[in-house]
């Protein structure tokens, strides 16, 4: 007998159905994973590529996308300079830079440093933060001993932590051929840095001075809206470049809880997506099965020992002071020469430095929420000339699209298999009766 409309449609409904659920994860990629208690909602569904939220505390993952994917990183691999120099270099150092040693590229973010003034690495760091200033790290790298000896002792860094997603080719995270990191990745870099007691100072601060040339300073304020303006926020650090979008990594308190995400490939509204992740994190902290960790065992020096923490620690104040002119002018500190078994090198030790759990101190202190009602912000994203611009193409996602028409395929040709059999059937059945 002929197959019945009746038959005919739920199949194909069903068909549709199964087609579009085989479609999404092809279109919008991995999904969320968080095990959510029945009294937490699921993660928001943010419009990032990957990304990470965490316990800063215990180190446990609350909820992830695609943790392990290597994307560019933009200035937020700073994370990563930041770790390995703050510890290598004394925060009082001063230093009268030629323009050779600052120079950087010519379309990156830049703090406008000037050969003949005079700077500490105080000063370095928080152009580093607040600016996100690539001459400064460029003067960092060359007081580490140069690029290259600096982006080694990175790359010995990110293995000691185990951010193995890492490969780093130059200090400031601008866009190089196989340069990458991951949210995972970033969020273990962050949970190290939050624990040298320099490190959160120089992420939390909102405004600073720098030293200008003819002794006027130049005036520094956070682009982070997050950091300006989200309750609890302590910082860390964002970053944008043509390929890798918006990236962002930070870290809040509330309510004795302290929240660590990190968002990769991300559009203008990255700061949106932040709020929203940031505000589930904290609804969700102690209430949900993790779904990982961040590393291990702590790393330590050759010796074994808990690393010490940098000889001046600036004082995170809210309203900046210029930085005090030294009572004569120094001279330019020597180049440093090359590497060999005779001269020693600038940096006092290439063993990447770390600092024991155990001994850390707490987040600096900050205002939070009395409630632990949503945070909600709009902001506005202004893309820097040759810095800006829609984030890449995943490569990834082609590959996820054709699986997802396979998968749509299939689903199609089970239903589609049953009505050729059927009519088949009932013209068999048809003839006898003739």
């Amino acid at each position: 007998m002929a197959v019945s409309l009746s038959f005919r449609a739920p199949v194909f409904r069903a068909a549709a159905v199964a087609a579009a659920l085989a479609l999404v994860p092809g279109v919008l990629g991995a999904p969320p994973r968080a095990l959510a208690a029945d009294s937490v909602p699921a993660p928001p569904d943010v419009d990032v590529a990957s990304y990470v939220v965490a316990d800063y505390d215990t180190g446990q993952i609350l909820a992830e996308r695609a943790p392990h994917r290597a994307l560019y990183p933009a200035s937020t691999l700073k994370v990563l300079t930041a770790d390995t120099l703050i510890p290598r270099l004394a925060a009082d150092t001063r230093v009268t830079p030629k323009a050779s040693d600052f120079a950087a590229e010519p379309d990156g973010s830049v703090v406008g440093m000037t050969a003949g003034v005079t700077y500490t690495v105080a000063d370095l760091w928080r152009a580093t933060f607040i600016d996100s200033a690539n001459d400064a790290v460029a003067e960092l790298a060359h007081l580490a001993g140069g690029p290259d000896a600096t982006v080694a002792l990175m790359r010995e860094q990110a293995r000691a932590l185990g951010a193995d997603d890492t490969v780093v080719a130059d200090a400031d995270g601008y866009d190089v051929d196989g340069q990458v990191t991951s949210a995972y990745d970033l969020a273990l870099l962050a949970r190290a840095g939050l624990r040298i007691p320099a490190f959160r100072s120089y992420c939390a601060l909102r405004q600073a001075t720098f030293p200008g040339p003819g002794g006027k300073d130049i005036a520094l304020k956070s682009h982070d809206p997050m950091l300006m303006t989200y309750p609890g926020m302590i910082g860390v650090k964002g970053g944008i470049t043509t390929k890798a979008g918006h990236t962002y990594v930070g870290a809040a308190t509330r309510d004795g809880h302290t929240v660590i995400e990190t968002l990769m490939l991300g559009g203008t509204d990255i700061f949106d997506q932040a709020a929203r992740l940031m505000d589930w994190g904290f609804a969700a902290d102690g209430h949900v099965t993790p779904v990982g960790t961040l590393g291990g065992a702590q790393p330590k020096t050759a010796s074994g020992s808990p690393s010490p923490t940098p000889t001046s620690t600036p004082a995170p104040a809210s309203t900046p002071t210029s930085t005090p002119a030294p009572a004569s002018t120094p001279t330019t500190p020597a180049t440093p020469p090359a590497a060999s078994a005779s001269s020693p090198s600038p940096v006092a030790s290439s063993t990447p430095i770390t600092v024991d759990p155990a001994a850390s101190t707490p987040p600096p202190t900050v205002t939070t929420p009395s409630s632990a009602s949503p945070i909600v912000l709009k902001f506005a994203v202004t893309l820097a000339a040759g810095r800006g611009g829609p984030p890449a193409s995943d490569p990834a996602a082609p590959h996820a699209l054709w699986w997802g028409l396979l998968a749509a395929a299939a689903a199609c040709a089970i239903p589609l298999g049953t009505l050729i059999v059927n009519r088949s059937k009932g013209r068999t059945h048809a003839g006898r009766r003739r």
